[in-house]
């Protein structure tokens, strides 16, 4: 919901962006900074990247839209953003 603009009704993708941007950074830090159990589990968390970025809201969002949850376009949107997100915290990192 922080990036509905409620005046026009439509999603701010730049600001999206930039926080998607920022939480790879914050959870980066997080990867390097951490203590693992084993040297095999620090590298694969080093290899992977497994940062855990996620949604809040996403159902919030849909309803204030009229959007029902199950709907092709309720899909899109979702897959939309995974794609914003994804795209954007891998090519900023590597």
């Amino acid at each position: 919901m922080k990036f509905h603009e409620s005046a026009t009704g439509k999603f701010n993708v730049v600001s999206f962006r930039h926080a998607a941007r920022l939480w790879t950074i914050v959870l980066e830090i997080s990867v390097l900074m951490a203590q693992f159990p084993s040297e095999a589990i620090a590298q694969n968390s080093y290899d992977y990247r497994t940062l855990g970025l996620g949604y809040a809201n996403l159902g919030a969002y849909l309803m204030v839209n009229g959007i029902a949850y199950n709907s092709k376009e309720a899909m899109a949107i979702c897959g939309a953003l995974t794609a914003i997100m994804h795209f954007t915290a891998y090519c900023d990192v590597r």
